[in-house]
């Protein structure tokens, strides 16, 4: 979860109609600190700084795009990174977005993290 000037920046994948906290699933026995870094460096092209990595909360919901049924489970941190935030190749769009973001726009666990960021004022 990245939050600068009181926005949440999301990622919209190449092919996909919704932004979401950028992230991702495990690969083999991978922690999740370890896909943070690998997917961090994957979507967004920064390095994360291991040893600022914190957690920030789990969200679980209806995966967006999936038959009835198929849920995600979002373990999120916060952390800090070097390097410059530049959408890769997996995707097609960052955005820096407030509350008032369309609600049918995010994944369903990023609504509910969008929610979460508000209600602890740390968004617009």
């Amino acid at each position: 979860i990245l939050v600068r000037e009181r926005k949440q920046l999301v990622a919209c994948s190449r092919g996909k109609t919704a932004f979401f906290a950028p992230g991702g699933k495990r690969e083999g026995a991978e922690s999740d600190e370890e896909v943070l870094v690998r997917e961090c460096k994957e979507e967004l092209t920064v390095d994360i700084v291991r040893d600022t990595i914190k957690p920030y909360g789990v969200f679980e919901a209806q995966a967006h795009g999936k038959p009835e049924g198929t849920m995600v489970r979002m373990t999120c941190f916060t952390a800090d990174f070097v390097g410059e935030l530049q959408a890769s190749e997996e995707v097609e769009e960052l955005k820096w977005i407030t509350s008032d973001f369309p609600e049918n726009e995010v994944s369903v666990t990023g609504l509910m993290i969008l929610k979460d960021l508000k209600a602890k004022d740390l968004i617009d």
